[in-house]
């Protein structure tokens, strides 16, 4: 197994990650590596790896180029010796457990992808005031070990929001050639939304695995309500492009997300106006971004 960690220069979070990681305990005769995929300029984690190489566990640095979320998630693949590939972020530690679920979840299921819940930690020690629960910074679908994810379906409802900030994903059905993520999507993210979608229509099975559960920590410049709704509504966008990326008919597609967009946008909206819940306001810029009212730069995380 290999555990790829993409990192720009979040280099005090990547520490905490890396701790996480190293203190995960594999199934008896399974070997595993950390891959942690540099993508800035100046290498900044490559200090850091250095310090730990020549431990246990096998940490090794690779240069992924320029900032470009894609570009480090293929580098790390590439460099990835793993039958099983599991993706975590620089901003968010493994629980215990972690790996262990998530490899056994693949034994037990025959999974060709499987993914875990994120939970919040929040610099300062507490969520912000608009969102006390914290639940926009949450992605747990609570649904029972082993459900099958259709991404694609409409009805029933399904869990949305699947990506792979805390997955793990078989080399041979999900990740093969050179680029299994479009690095033309690199700076404004939604590569793996794109992946997923793909993975979902050529039938691979992604499959729900709630003890695989990781930590994602927030610094201060994530809690203010106008960075999650930018967030949020680039999130739209990205489930639009997908959408129309997979299709035969993306015209058609485009169609479709936009009238439910519009639909939500103005249905929330008045909600949102009414009674100034916050969780209507993330709902109607969800709807915008479907639209395609939004745009795909990277969003600055200001304090």
């Amino acid at each position: 197994m290999s555990i790829v960690i993409p990192c720009y220069d979040r280099i005090a979070l990547l520490e905490r990650t890396l701790a996480a990681c190293l203190r995960q305990q594999a199934p008896d005769g399974v070997v595993w590596e950390i891959i942690v995929a540099d993508n800035h300029p100046d290498q900044l984690a490559a200090p850091m790896v250095a310090r730990l190489a020549g431990g246990a566990v096998p940490v090794r640095h690779v240069i992924a180029g320029e900032r470009n979320i894609a570009a480090a998630r293929n580098a790390g693949v590439a460099a990835a010796r793993g039958r099983l590939v599991a993706f975590v972020d620089d901003d968010e530690a493994p629980e215990p457990g972690w790996l262990a679920a998530h490899y056994t979840c693949h034994q037990r299921t025959g999974a060709d992808a499987t993914f875990g819940p994120k939970y919040p930690v929040f610099e300062g020690g507490h969520a912000p005031s608009w969102d006390p629960a914290g639940a926009f910074y949450t992605t747990d679908f609570r649904l029972p070990p082993d459900t099958r994810i259709h991404p694609l379906r409409w009805w029933p409802p399904q869990p949305r929001g699947l990506g792979t900030g805390n997955s793990m994903l078989r080399r041979d059905t999900c990740l093969a050639g050179d680029h299994p993520f479009d690095e033309v999507r690199g700076a404004s993210g939604g590569e793996d939304t794109l992946l997923l979608l793909r993975l979902a229509l050529e039938g691979r099975s992604l499959v729900w695995c709630p003890d695989a559960r990781v930590l994602e920590f927030n610094e201060a410049g994530r809690l203010n309500p106008d960075y999650m709704a930018r967030r949020v509504r680039r999130s739209g966008r990205h489930s639009l492009q997908g959408r129309m990326s997979i299709s035969r008919h993306p015209l058609l597609a485009a169609v479709q997300a936009g009238v439910v967009g519009l639909g939500q946008a103005v249905v929330y909206g008045i909600l949102w106006r009414l009674t100034g819940r916050m969780k209507y306001r993330m709902q109607m810029n969800k709807g915008i971004g479907k639209i395609g009212l939004s745009g795909l730069d990277f969003i600055p995380e200001g304090r």
